[in-house]
């Protein structure tokens, strides 16, 4: 009895052997790692930089394995309490209206305030006036944007509102300028664009490479907005964090970290994919969204266990988690032994077999 149901046998762990590794040469789930972002929460937190943690922490918060770890909602609680606190806040206010940036909402605030109205730009006039005069280092970027400030809110009356937009988005490129997060590329471009709108009284070329600026911080917070803004070499970037903003809102920021700057070509590469499925799967940094675009989404996600949105039976999925813990547990060395062994327990049967008929 059992000899008859040794070839069926063999057979059935030399394919399956097979399939692994067929899988495997796709794509090893085996480096899978999910990421742990307690570790770097409390590095934010010991640098006091509250807001990013909070938004780095909450990017994992609603994942089963970081949501269960008592840890990461006691760092949640603390984060929160103290950007609640009064003293804090009072901290911040202040440090947007004396410094010019900040990081929390309510500093950002203060500081793009003064620099919204037309005493902001001729605040900073003066002092690159006197920095001049004093042979001092002068901020051209900034000079520059305040003359372009003073320009849109002229323009802006006469053209009865049309160039309003920029105005705005003078402000928030100067509190940009102070944060260091405006890249070598746009501080270039516009003040050559600037120096041109001054000379012939118009904005329209300006208003062309504001435009995705503009959109960027139309889409995100005004932090999102400028850490996107900072990555970006030309236009074209530009255009691509704007895609990136609009499908993933304010979690860009964290995903762009997480993939190592990926996240863009792979979103490129998979427009199909869910929203939920991708943020998933970059939770497992780089290497996720390279098995999900390997694999594809519906078989990435069974793989790693996250199957709460695929309709599937019991049977199914009971040959599905056992086809995952081999996939995860069986060594590769094994998979092509028993390969190699089937394979002459075949042969050596063909020729007995042949054998015998002659």
């Amino acid at each position: 009895m059992f000899r008859l149901f040794t070839p069926l046998l063999i057979l059935i762990l030399v394919s399956i052997s097979l399939l692994i590794l067929e899988e495997r040469k796709t794509f090893d789930v085996r480096t899978l790692a999910q990421i742990d972002p307690i570790p770097h929460t409390e590095k934010l937190i010991n640098e006091k930089k509250y807001v990013e943690a909070e938004d780095y922490l909450t990017f994992f918060i609603d994942y089963d394995y970081v949501k269960e770890n008592p840890k990461s909602l006691e760092l949640l609680n603390k984060i929160q309490v103290k950007r609640n606190s009064l003293s804090y806040k009072r901290e911040k206010l202040l440090e947007g209206i004396l410094e010019g940036k900040s990081d929390e909402d309510i500093g950002k605030a203060s500081a793009i305030a003064s620099d919204f109205l037309v005493v902001g730009d001729l605040r900073d006039l003066i002092i690159q006036g006197m920095h001049y005069k004093n042979d001092e280092e002068v901020d051209t970027f900034i000079l520059s944007l305040s003359s372009l400030g003073l320009l849109a809110t002229a323009t802006t009356i006469y053209s009865l509102g049309a160039t309003a937009p920029i105005r705005g988005t003078v402000s928030i490129l100067k509190y940009g300028k102070r944060a260091n997060k405006i890249p070598l590329w746009l501080e270039t471009t516009l003040i050559k664009q600037v120096k041109y709108a001054k000379e012939s009284k118009s904005l329209k070329e300006i208003q062309k490479t504001l435009k995705p600026v503009q959109n960027l911080f139309d889409t995100v917070e005004p932090s999102q907005a400028l850490h996107l803004l900072s990555k970006s070499r030309n236009v074209k970037d530009l255009k691509s964090f704007n895609k990136l903003a609009t499908r993933f809102g304010n979690k860009s920021q964290v995903l762009l970290k997480n993939t190592n700057g990926t996240a863009i070509k792979n979103m490129q590469k998979m427009p199909n994919v869910s929203k939920k499925d991708f943020l998933y799967a970059s939770t497992y940094g780089e290497q996720g969204l390279k098995g999900l675009h390997k694999l594809g989404a519906n078989k990435f996600m069974k793989r790693v266990g996250f199957t709460s949105n695929l309709a599937k039976t019991t049977y199914k999925g009971n040959l599905n988690s056992l086809f995952n813990a081999l996939l995860k547990n069986i060594p590769t060395s094994l998979l092509y032994a028993i390969s190699f062994l089937g394979l002459f327990y075949f042969i050596s049967k063909f020729f007995t077999f042949t054998k015998k008929l002659l």
